[in-house]
């Protein structure tokens, strides 16, 4: 089932604060992921975090953390690999 892509209010700052090149790779990705029936079969599961996260995508050295919504992928955080779940 496609799937829409959404951005908390945070998600969305974090988003836009990355470089072009970069939003354009990651927003590339995440329409890919969400055209898939389960988009969740390339996902990994986030353990010990507070919500509403509970999955992440590895995009490059770039960590997108969401969750699914109804037909929505809801990202919370768009982070480099090393300063990603330091929260």
């Amino acid at each position: 089932m496609p799937q829409r892509i959404e951005f908390t209010p945070k998600g969305d700052r974090e988003f836009r604060k990355l470089s072009l090149p970069i939003q354009k790779r990651i927003k590339e990705k995440l329409e890919w992921y969400a055209a898939q029936e389960n988009p969740l079969r390339w996902a990994k599961p986030l353990v010990d975090l507070l919500p509403p996260a509970t999955h992440r995508f590895r995009i490059g050295g770039w960590r997108v953390s969401f969750y699914l919504e109804r037909d929505a992928i809801v990202v919370d955080a768009a982070e480099i690999k090393g300063r990603a779940y330091r929260h």
